[in-house]
């Protein structure tokens, strides 16, 4: 791949805004079948586990959610660590339920930011299973979640939960449709 254009800074990008506006998880499937766009638009066009794809989708605390990347090269090789936290607002045995449940799990999610770019983490095209679409080498998983009660009656009663994908490319942008609280606290991508 060869450097083939610039890039063009134009008004709507200096308006943009920060943070998440959604955040969707699921594990992966063995019916899991992704459908990435062109490799010049670095997209995911589609993504179905035999017909539109479950996902759950995870509220939290406004302003607390982040995307992170960080990019690292070593022997030739760039990885790419993509981390997403959300805050989880007044612990409780639902919340420690669904946590307990990520824990060995391999997961991917969708983070909605407020500028509508839907960026997908724990699919990566450079080291997917070519035999078994399912079993992606990149997926997501919890690498850790903090918090408590607090002390005072003003401090934060909730946990921080963290995501982390370890990918071999950036993130990718979800190009395809997605239809949010289909049923309760789920989505549907197709």
């Amino acid at each position: 791949m060869a450097i083939d254009t610039g890039l063009g800074i134009v008004c709507a990008d200096l308006q943009a805004t920060g943070g998440i506006s959604q955040i969707l998880i699921r594990e992966w499937v063995t019916a899991d079948v992704i459908t990435y766009g062109a490799s010049t638009a670095h997209t995911i066009t589609n993504i179905q586990s035999g017909g539109d794809a479950a996902w759950f989708l995870y509220e939290f605390k406004n302003e607390t959610p982040a995307l992170t990347i960080a990019a690292t090269k070593e022997n030739g090789s760039t990885a790419f660590e993509c981390g997403l936290s959300f805050m989880l607002p007044k612990m409780d045995s639902d919340k420690f339920h669904e946590l307990q449940n990520m824990i060995d799990s391999c997961l991917m999610a969708i983070a909605v930011d407020t500028n509508g770019e839907a960026f997908v983490l724990g699919v990566s095209e450079k080291y997917q299973n070519e035999a078994v679409n399912s079993r992606n080498q990149t997926f997501l998983n919890l690498s850790s979640f903090e918090g408590g009660t607090g002390a005072a009656y003003t401090d934060d009663n909730g946990l921080t939960v963290s995501l982390m994908a370890k990918q071999y490319e950036l993130p990718r942008v979800y190009s395809g449709t997605i239809a949010y609280y289909t049923s309760n606290n789920q989505a549907t991508t197709n």
